[in-house]
């Protein structure tokens, strides 16, 4: 649980460092280039322990529908992020710039619900079963 818990710092502070940049009337295109590799490194990260943990727990008997429901969403988030990331190229950024603002507000949100969700789901687990 401790490197999901890394995982999710360095996410919300690249989010947080996203949201800052996007107030901009431009984009400053090598600082949004290094923070989105950021976010998406620990984002991938981030899925791949959520999924361990999910069937870790699973494999260990725990009796939470919570837990496959979480891994399944977390699969298809992968999906999600990809199009986006694909959709919004460095070139399309910069030719729109408004367009991207808002398409990233809203994966941001997209993203920190995520990580509250996985919080929420995981978290009072680990007393018990790790």
């Amino acid at each position: 649980m401790e490197d999901l818990r890394r995982h999710h710092a360095q996410m919300l502070a690249a989010l947080d460092e996203l949201e800052q940049l996007t107030q901009s009337p431009s984009c400053d295109d090598k600082v949004v280039t290094a923070v989105r590799y950021r976010l998406t490194r620990a984002s991938s990260a981030r899925r791949r322990e959520v999924v361990a943990l999910c069937e870790r727990l699973i494999a260990a008997g725990v009796n939470d529908p919570a837990l496959q429901a979480l891994r399944d969403a977390t699969n298809i988030s992968r999906g999600t992020s990809s199009s986006h990331i694909g959709t919004w190229t460095l070139r399309r950024i910069l030719a729109d710039w408004p367009g991207y603002v808002r398409a990233s507000n809203a994966m941001r949100a997209t993203l920190r619900r995520e990580v509250a969700r996985e919080v929420a789901v995981l978290t009072p687990h680990f007393a018990e079963a790790m």
